[in-house]
């Protein structure tokens, strides 16, 4: 899941309330507040515009890093996204209902999200990144750097 306390530094730091960055990102100020707290995760796509607002990769958000890893704003491709999480998966010889278990989700989100990848939520990214030990950017097509977490 996203890294709140660094959602919150970052937002500090730049000058802006959690209403100013609720309404960047198109939520409700309670919404955002549960997202700073760890409490709900992102979607996708609120994760990408945090990144792209503050010019940070995702794996810096997703706690992957412990240094700032700054990258260019960029919007994910959600197509090659399908292709990545599929083929990751598949290389690992890892069934959907084997990686169901072991991130404690349904089958049918597996399913779902390989095949509208639009509706993938942050913390699903971190684990599934995190299993495969992929950079959550790589996978998003947000870099074409293939780095290794």
């Amino acid at each position: 899941m996203q890294n709140g306390e660094l959602m919150a530094k970052l937002r500090d730091e730049n000058g802006l309330s959690q209403r100013q960055m609720a309404n960047i990102l198109n939520v409700t100020l309670t919404v955002y507040k549960l997202y700073e707290a760890g409490v709900r995760p992102m979607k996708l796509e609120e994760l990408n515009q945090f990144s792209n607002y503050f010019h940070l990769s995702l794996n810096t958000l997703l706690g992957f890093s412990e240094s700032m890893n700054f990258c260019e704003a960029t919007p994910i491709d959600y197509k090659y996204l399908r292709f990545s999480m599929k083929y990751v998966r598949k290389i690992h010889r890892v069934t959907q209902k084997d990686l169901a278990k072991e991130l404690r989700v349904s089958v049918p989100t597996v399913s779902r999200y390989e095949k509208h990848p639009e509706d993938l939520n942050a913390s699903y990214l971190h684990d599934f990144a995190k299993r495969f030990l992929v950079s959550a950017d790589y996978i998003c097509g947000k870099t074409l750097k293939k780095e290794v977490l």
